[in-house]
């Protein structure tokens, strides 16, 4: 089956996928292979010539996700932020862009062209939306939408916030245009959600994170496990799940790390107290559940992520999850959300951890290799990381909402290979003293805090094989930003487009430089399981998008969640989109 362009994008073959199991190695010879020279990632501000400036005026961004919301092959963008008793006399000293009131959530259609604003869309002033996800809640084939709302309870004088601004609520999809929203989740503190198929029912669940900072002032934190019923309804099943009364964070990652194809969950926030002591100690940086397959969590030991803090507030929050030294196993990095003042242990460095395997008890052991892979300290906030290969080597860099040089463009830390099976990453320049002055004075100068992106989404929003990059601001003086990725390609690509149905999270899609019926582990040049969330507040597009380096022709495999079933694609032709259709 050849590929056809259409308007300018090139378009895959829909290949309907059985489930028939196929055997595949579960581990890959070592590659030292790091580069001398990387390629350093070129991205470029459009968001004027994208249609993002005037829709987004006004905005405290705080989420943002991406999806094809309405079938018609570009991905769609919604952005969130808070809304409820912001101080706007206080955040508007530095000039508003011409805004006159706080914005409500955004939903921007995406185009040949760039992006639309959706005047359909509910407004959402009912709460601060601070996390999001696209999912087929309702089988229908079609993604609604899932926003977690909390209280910023640090503008109304660390009293404690009323219940009316926090909750979770969920907009169902009708015909690409989204219905009023239903409160699914009410009196929570609801910084972010994790959707999976938790109890392997067939229809998607949501964790949701209560917001770390809540603690101190409302007593013991509430995060929750919510059960779908497929029906846009949710019963809650915290209690049941085995999962505990006291869990707290500013992130969540549902992902199976253990090899038996169960969403584990792996939440972010220290286990710091604001009573301990000031002072920098080592504290954990996340809590691991691990889950036996129908939905039952036992807690395990996550005492190696680990991260020096300084007080009760310097917290671990975004995660991203990928294969990074292709072994087959999930590995981890996890970006931290320090405060600057006497008490934080500053800069911070973003951490990796390399899967190693189960322990005796079938719970996975993981590595702190940060100190290894040659990834800098950095001297702002790193809440914001994800994982994308920006040059097509085949290698997942980190692009990370860090700010560099003038404070316009994001940090992009390249994946330069191995050294002794441990990722090798470039810090790129720009940081620290090589900062140079911003174009304009805003509250982060006012604050003396380098800036940085609070939350944002990757994806092929142009269709031109390549990922690009979407950056949330958080004052409403400067604009979010969206990024087209010009960086000189190392190799070719793939776009593995998941189905909008249940099926999709929790399926991983490996890819091998090698065509033939039995791929072996030697030629693994991709793996990743595909979950809706990434990062801090963030959720992804259906779809994978892949480098593999030199590789012309590629073998797919896909591996179903809960069963392990697996589908082959033998033979598939790189630079181009493959939709997959599972039945």
């Amino acid at each position: 089956m050849s590929a056809r362009r259409t308007a300018g994008r090139i378009l895959g073959p829909a290949l309907c996928l059985g489930l028939a199991a196929t055997a595949v190695p579960t581990a890959v010879a070592e590659v030292d292979d790091p580069a001398a020279a990387p390629t350093e990632a070129v991205l470029v501000d459009q968001t004027r010539e994208k249609g993002l400036w005037e829709p987004l005026l006004g905005m405290f961004a705080h989420t943002a996700a991406s999806a094809d919301v309405n079938g018609d092959g570009y991905l769609d963008l919604y952005v969130g932020g808070f809304y409820q008793q912001m101080p706007w006399d206080k955040f508007f000293r530095f000039g508003t862009r011409g805004a006159t009131e706080i914005s409500p959530d955004r939903l921007l259609l995406g185009g040949p062209d760039g992006f639309t604003p959706d005047d359909t869309f509910p407004e959402l002033r009912d709460g601060n939306s601070s996390g999001s996800s696209f999912a087929d809640f309702d089988g229908d084939g079609d993604l609604d939408l899932l926003v977690s709302q909390y209280y910023p309870y640090e503008y109304v004088n660390n009293v404690p916030p009323p219940t009316n601004g926090q909750s979770v609520v969920v907009l169902e999809n009708v015909g690409g245009s989204f219905a009023e929203p239903r409160r699914v989740a009410p009196e929570i503190g609801a910084r972010t959600v994790a959707v999976a198929d938790y109890d392997a029912d067939g229809n998607l669940d949501f964790f949701v994170v209560e917001d770390i900072y809540y603690q101190p002032q409302l007593g013991p934190s509430s995060s929750r496990l919510y059960l779908g019923n497929g029906d846009l309804t949710f019963d809650e099943a915290t209690a049941e799940s085995g999962l505990p009364a006291n869990i707290s964070g500013l992130g969540a990652s549902a992902t199976d790390l253990n090899g038996d194809h169960a969403p584990d969950l792996l939440v972010s926030g220290t286990l710091r107290k604001q009573s301990d002591p000031a002072g920098a100690g080592t504290y954990g940086r996340a809590r691991l559940f691990v889950n036996d397959g129908s939905g039952s969590f036992t807690e395990a030991d996550a005492s190696m992520f680990a991260m020096r803090t300084g007080g009760w507030n310097d917290e671990s929050a975004g995660m991203a999850v990928a294969d990074l030294n292709r072994d087959g196993r999930s590995d981890v990095v996890i970006g931290a959300h320090p405060y600057p003042g006497l008490t934080t242990v500053w800069p911070q460095p973003i951490h990796i951890y390399l899967n190693e395997g189960n322990d005796a008890d079938g719970n996975p052991r993981f590595r702190d290799v940060t100190a290894e892979t040659g990834i800098g300290a950095i001297d702002s906030k790193s809440a914001h990381i994800t994982l994308a290969d920006t040059d097509q080597d085949g290698w997942l860099d980190i692009v990370s909402g860090v700010s560099v040089k003038d404070g316009t463009t994001p940090a992009v830390f390249k994946h330069l290979g191995l050294s002794d099976g441990v990722p090798q990453f470039a810090t790129p320049a720009g940081l620290g003293s090589e900062r140079v002055p911003t174009p304009e004075i805003s509250q982060w100068e006012n604050a003396k805090i380098p800036r940085y992106w609070p939350t944002g989404v990757n994806g092929d929003f142009d269709r031109d094989g390549d990922v690009d990059a979407f950056m949330a601001e958080w004052f409403p003086e400067l604009p979010s930003r969206y990024f087209d990725n010009r960086t000189e390609r190392n190799g070719n690509w793939l776009t593995v487009k998941l189905p909008t149905t249940d099926l999709a999270p929790g399926t991983t899609v490996r890819i091998y430089d090698r065509p033939g019926n039995r791929p072996k582990a030697r030629d693994l040049v991709y793996s990743r399981e595909f979950t809706p969330n990434e990062s801090y507040g963030g959720g992804v597009p259906y779809e994978l998008y892949a480098g593999v380096g030199d590789a012309r022709v590629v073998a797919v495999e896909l591996i179903a969640p809960h069963t392990g079933e697996r589908t082959l694609l033998k033979a598939v032709r790189t630079n181009r989109e493959v939709t997959v259709t599972l039945p």
